[in-house]
């Protein structure tokens, strides 16, 4: 079997020859090759070469997530320009204006937000009519061209980012502000997460037309932005929703619980996902390995190496009864990865190191 075959045997409870490894590495490589501190050996290779090399498998959505394109409507301008250290996002439309302002970090390869486009209720309706102006377009073209560029590498996937409250928290008006909001406003709030769903609904029905078998939502739950009432009155609904529609169409689907999520883990089940992607176990996030595995029952997970075992600090040792630990538990549903990714000064032969484990490994 090639990985990508094997992924599908993961989502279709099929046997497999052995397990997936499958690191996320952009990380590493963009911070590092843009300061210049590359293994000597990895200077002049792409990262499909480096995982190669390492015989692990790339996460495809990395590749995949500009296939599908939003298109503004025809009243609405959008004006993105960036200087030396921020990059700014400004659309204008006949119901007012709406700007965000992102702060380059990490040598330029990433972005934090700095000023959100929301900064009152009365910023909603300027929102609304952006959304409902929306369409989404899917460039088959750029998918095939992606997709014979990753090959039997691993099965394409892509990410359907944000949904509900996590969008008004993480896209659009930043926790303290969209918390604050949910008090006093609960039922503009309301009004506005149900154009949202409006907007998804468009979305959703481009999503299970294209080749897509495997989606990803980037929620990026965690129980301090997200705790279990806010989780339960919004996301639950939201996942139930969305799973129901994927699955009805034949498709799987995971979610990116990349922060300390005991108290919400027991709605795991719940949401209809068929697995939980980059859940850091103690000692980066807040749940054992054993609770993980008793709330996750049969469904499949993604990573769950925390991304501190490739840090310096952490003999390759214990490393190896970490990620061997792992496969008892919760082979052969699992993909195993780094929850969340490896770290710019993380150990590149630590990768390497749990490849030949896996590989080994007789499932």
């Amino acid at each position: 079997m090639d990985n990508r075959e094997r992924m599908m045997a993961v989502f279709n409870r099929q046997k497999v020859d052995k397990l997936v490894w499958q690191p996320r590495l952009h990380y590493w490589y963009e911070v590092n090759k843009a300061r210049g501190t590359l293994p000597r050996m990895y200077e002049k290779k792409d990262l499909l070469e480096i995982y190669d090399d390492l015989g692990a498998s790339p996460r495809a959505y990395h590749y995949f997530n500009d296939t599908i394109e939003c298109v503004e409507g025809k009243d609405v301008q959008l004006e993105i320009s960036q200087d030396e250290d921020h990059v700014f996002t400004k659309y204008k439309t006949p119901k007012g204006n709406l700007t965000q302002i992102e702060r380059k970090t990490l040598f330029g390869t990433n972005k934090m937000r700095v000023e959100y486009f929301l900064k009152s209720v009365d910023d909603f309706e300027i929102l609304k009519f952006i959304l409902k102006h929306q369409s989404y377009e899917f460039d088959k073209d750029l998918y095939m061209e992606r997709d014979m560029l990753i090959g039997k590498r691993s099965e394409p996937m892509f990410t359907i980012q944000w949904g509900s409250i996590q969008k008004l928290t993480i896209l659009y008006m930043g926790l303290e502000r969209a918390m604050i909001t949910v008090w006093k406003h609960q039922d503009k709030v309301k009004e506005l997460l149900e154009v949202f769903d409006e907007n998804d609904d468009y979305k959703f029905n481009l999503l299970t037309k294209t080749p897509f078998k495997i989606f990803m939502f980037g929620d990026n739950i965690d129980e301090n932005l997200c705790p279990p009432k806010l989780f339960r009155n919004y996301m639950l609904p939201y996942y139930q929703k969305r799973t129901k529609e994927l699955h009805e169409n034949g498709r799987f689907c995971t979610s990116h619980w990349d922060g300390k999520i005991k108290h919400v883990l027991p709605f795991a089940e719940e949401t209809g996902l068929d697995g939980l992607e980059c859940v850091p176990p103690l000692p980066q996030g807040n749940v054992t390995l054993e609770e993980l595995k008793e709330r996750l029952s049969n469904m499949i997970l993604f990573d769950g190496i925390p991304a501190t075992h490739f840090l310096s600090f952490v003999e390759e040792d214990e490393l190896e009864i970490f990620v061997r630990k792992m496969i008892t538990l919760f082979s052969p549903n699992i993909i195993l990865g780094i929850s969340d990714m490896l770290p710019p000064e993380g150990d590149i032969e630590k990768v390497r190191k749990i490849g030949e484990i896996i590989a080994k490994h007789k499932v």
